[in-house]
Parts: structure tokens; sequence; C-alpha cells
């Protein structure tokens, strides 16, 4: 499969925002962020899923972990939330930073994507991946003012 290497890493980045998602849902006390970050989990879980359907019926082995940038950005966003005055705001800023590289990489693997089929499934995937970054950015904005 030709791209196979975008979508994988694509799938890491995403496992490591819903990872992330997850373990700041477990943290906060609001309840309606504890809402947003589910929902935003449960995005990146079906932008996994569908990649992960596509790398495998290509017969590529699908990754099943994140990668190091995006357990450290965890790590760090927990250290952070843990000493920050206000730790819905932390953990927004550090989500928002990973939208940013979900972003990024999903802008970057539609750039390099030569297999229309792949091409394709990345531009469907899009709007909800700008969406869900859009949110954060918004959201993080609110807390800031």
């Amino acid at each position: 499969m030709k791209n196979a290497s975008q979508l994988k890493e694509l799938v890491q980045v995403a496992r490591d925002g819903a990872e992330f998602y997850e373990q700041a849902g477990g943290q906060v006390q609001d309840a309606q962020l504890r809402g947003l970050f589910a929902q935003m989990a449960a995005a990146k879980r079906e932008l996994i899923n569908g990649l992960s359907a596509s790398i495998a019926a290509s017969g590529e082995d699908v990754p099943h972990g994140g990668t190091l940038a995006g357990s450290l950005q965890k790590a760090y966003g927990q250290v952070r939330a843990a000493v920050a005055r206000n730790e819905n705001r932390a953990w927004v800023a550090q989500l928002e930073d990973a939208e940013d590289r979900l972003l990024e990489h999903m802008r970057r693997a539609i750039r390099e994507a030569d297999d229309p089929s792949v091409l394709g499934q990345l531009e469907a995937y899009l709007p909800r991946v700008r969406d869900c970054h859009e949110q954060m950015r918004a959201l993080k904005q609110r807390l800031a003012a």
C-alpha cells in the first residue's frame, strides 16, 4: 500500500490524542470538560479505527501504540496541570497542542498522499480533525480570557 507509513503515523498520533483526552478526562472535576474530552477521544478513536482498517486491509501491520513525543506530551501535561493554578486551563492548553500536532500530521499526509483512495479517506476525516482543533483552540482562548 502506498502511503502506509503516513497512515501508520497518523494512527499513532491519533492514539496519543485519544489517550491524552482519556487521561485528562479522568483528572478534571468539571463535568462539561469531562464530556467534551470524552467526545474528543471518541473522534480520535473513530479516526484510528478507520485508518487501521485500511492499513490492515492492505496487509500491513497496524501500530498498537502511540509515539514517544505523545508520551512525553502526556507526562508534561499531567505535571503542568498538577502545578497550575487553573488545572482546567492547563489541560486544555496541552490538549490543544495535541490537536495542533494531529492536524499538522493530517495535512502533511494529505500533501504527500499519492494513492487516490488514501487521499480520499484522509480528506473525508479532515473536517472532523479541523473541528476538534477549532473547538479546543476556542476553549483555550475562552479560558485564557
